[in-house]
């Protein structure tokens, strides 16, 4: 009775943690898409995620006092605590003690990417849970023949494929794991028959698309209203299977994040843990070669494979917060070793203690308990350490973004968005919280309703029925000009003849090339609009808002000053007033590639400046390392600076490494290094 007692509040003081720590904030990346799609019925980016949209509509309509996106991130805090308790229960059967069994998991639950997962209305938990509930299941059925636990997979796995598809990482393992009765599974029709049923039963939540999308919600990706839009949904045809770059990811980057990747595995769970994983893996290679081997697939699959499938072409925080949020899967699976590694420890200390203690004091259990008890000091520094950055409770990042966005337009604007963050950030505020309800939102095709857009087209087009396809929008855009003004927070195309993008802040307005004012006009309604916004830089993110992606949104800030000066160099040829602007965005976010590019070629232009122009290339090349159009433009410096022809051949010698081609192949870049400009 005292042992369950024990269990019970370990598992109150989790919980109670997890809760305390909710977002009340929308944060950054998917989750104002996830949060927005399952509060208006929707569906969201691909695959869907039709069984979180389905629990998040109803979570979100429960009457407790809090915010829509906190609602919804109970489903993470509840998947969180459940799959803890099926690692506990494995735990338990593997070690046969409480207490190690309470060591394993609290490793777990407190462990980085595991918690903050916890906290916040995003895919990850969910699928952590079924990944550790698979695995439980897989490993029972292999343990002993039990129908039930063979019939509980077939369900669990159809259900999980209707979340998060990286789980069929798995499935290899569970396939490794049934091979070894695989018998009784073809022993009878009706065993293959009720798997197939039960499997089928799971995967039918992906039914809900079809409702969904048949209401036309607001956010409704790819209109999955028959199976040609269905499959498009589900095969991910809006992305590619890997990163989809303009130009390759080269092998050293792809080094780089795998390396991220490993240094993050140790310093999550420390070098003591990471030393239990391998006396877990030893004693499985020892006593069970199977359980190992299919251990080992599913780590493999979904740790350094995926991260270097998956690897991105930046090595900056922000770049590296977006392959980080899939590292918790196989942080889950590793952690299956913890309980065969301590294990391990406890049968090598019970013989020594048996053997070389004759007339012990105490038992050997209580010597072993104490020994064991050293690793209490993992979970206790990952309380301590890790708690300041799961505490999402005070976040306001991802809503000021919106609201700063939101805010800044007049009445009855219109508003195009674009980007990930942002977009879904606005459609939170617009579509959840009903936040400047008199504007109109347009978003990119095959996004969203867009049902403002579509009427203005076929009202258009009805007036013009010979126009070109090609010619709809852009003067639809017109149109809708000569009434509203409209603004984007992204390089529409096509744009109207005769028009052009002005940055104001945090968006661009559609404006005719006659309209743009005079540069000291333009410069105070910049200004104006500026003082205005609530700033987050860089150095002032907190450590719960340092978290993966929503590390990019001091860069979003900082991008808006790189538009201004982009704009004044460009359109009013004032290379040194655009270099103050740069030099803000620095201030905002001094990891900003844009602004250090920026920078280099206004210092250029406007000064001859050769020294810090190079420089400043060089930086922006290290933070984005991928991006050619930074290296183009550093070698034209070179050899408008005349750096030497050692310096240049062996530029070009590194260029032609990274990328296998020849750097004098590509264009010219965009902004051209002109000194002879009047400034």
């Amino acid at each position: 009775m005292l042992k369950r007692i024990v269990v019970l509040i370990f598992f109150t003081l989790v919980g109670v943690i997890y809760l305390h720590n909710l977002t009340r904030d929308v944060y950054s990346g998917d989750i104002g898409d996830l949060v927005t799609a399952a509060y208006v019925g929707g569906v969201a980016h691909p695959p869907g995620y039709p069984l979180f949209t389905l629990m998040g509509f109803i979570f979100s309509r429960l009457p407790i006092p809090f915010e829509v996106v906190t609602k919804i991130a109970l489903i993470s805090t509840i998947a969180a605590i459940f799959g803890l308790i099926f690692f506990y229960k494995f735990s338990l059967q593997t070690i046969r003690s409480i207490f190690i069994s309470i060591l394993s998991t609290s490793i777990l639950a407190f462990s980085y990417f595991y918690w903050v997962n916890a906290e916040l209305p995003e895919v990850f938990a969910l699928n952590n849970f079924f990944a550790i509930l698979l695995l439980y299941l897989a490993i029972n059925f292999y343990r002993k023949p039990d129908l039930k636990n063979l019939f509980l997979m077939s369900f669990f796995t159809g259900l999980s494929l209707t979340h998060h598809h990286t789980i069929v990482l798995l499935f290899p393992t569970i396939f490794i794991l049934t091979l070894k009765h695989i018998k009784i599974i073809f022993r009878k029709k009706e065993t293959v028959i009720k798997i197939t049923l039960f499997f089928i039963l799971g995967f039918s939540i992906y039914s809900y698309v079809f409702l969904a999308a048949s209401k036309n919600p607001p956010i409704n990706w790819d209109n999955p209203v028959n199976l040609k839009n269905f499959i498009h949904l589900i095969l991910r045809r809006d992305y590619s299977y890997a990163p989809s770059f303009t130009h390759q990811v080269p092998i050293k980057i792809i080094g780089i994040v795998v390396g991220n990747y490993f240094k993050t595995l140790i310093s999550t769970f420390s070098y003591q843990i990471i030393f239990i994983f391998l006396l877990g893996a030893i004693y499985l290679i020892k006593k069970d070669k199977l359980i190992f081997i299919s251990l080992f697939a599913a780590y493999f699959l979904s740790g350094p494979f995926l991260v270097f499938y998956g690897a991105g072409p930046s090595t900056t925080a922000p770049g590296l917060g977006v392959i980080e949020r899939m590292y918790s899967l196989s942080f889950v699976v590793a952690m299956f070793f913890a309980p065969y590694g301590f294990l391990l420890i406890k049968e090598i200390l019970n013989g020594f203690f048996s053997r070389y203690s004759s007339a012990p004091i105490f038992s050997k259990k209580v010597y072993t308990f104490i020994l064991l008890s050293y690793f209490f000091i993992v979970p206790i520094f990952q309380l301590i350490y890790n708690y300041p950055k799961a505490d999402l409770s005070k976040t306001k990042v991802g809503n000021t973004l919106a609201s700063n966005i939101l805010n800044s337009l007049p009445k009855k604007s219109v508003l195009f968005v674009s980007g990930d963050t942002t977009t879904f950030n606005v459609w939170y505020l617009y579509y959840v919280l009903g936040v400047r309800g008199d504007i109109d939102i347009i978003n990119p095709p095959g996004v969203g309703g867009n049902k403002y857009l579509d009427e203005e087209i076929n009202i258009f087009y009805k007036k013009n029925p010979k126009s070109a396809l090609n010619d709809v929008i852009p003067k639809t855009i017109d149109k809708i000009r000569e009434k509203r003004k409209i603004f984007t927070t992204y390089q529409i195309d096509p744009m109207p003849k005769n028009t052009v993008l002005v940055p104001k802040g945090l968006v661009f307005e559609v404006m005719d090339k006659k309209e743009i004012p005079e540069k000291a006009d333009y410069l105070t309604e910049v200004e104006k609009i500026i003082k205005k916004i609530k700033i987050k830089r860089r150095l002032d993110l907190t450590l719960a808002e340092q978290n993966f992606t929503a590390a990019e949104i001091p860069s979003i800030y900082s991008n808006a000053l790189v538009r201004t000066g982009d704009f004044l160099d460009d359109f009013y040829k004032d290379s040194r007033k655009s270099e103050h602007y740069y030099r803000r965005a620095l201030w905002i976010d001094d990891t900003n590639p844009q602004a250090y590019s920026g920078l280099a070629l206004s210092l250029f232009k406007g000064y001859g400046d050769c020294g810090w122009s190079i420089d400043s290339l060089k930086k922006a090349i290290e933070l984005y390392p991928i991006w050619k159009r930074y290296y183009l433009q550093l070698y034209t410096l070179y050899n408008k600076c005349e750096a030497g022809k050692k310096t240049i051949q062996k530029f070009k010698d590194d260029y032609e490494d990274l990328f296998n081609e020849d750097i004098e192949t590509l264009t010219r870049p965009r902004v051209p290094l002109d000194t002879d400009k009047k400034n």
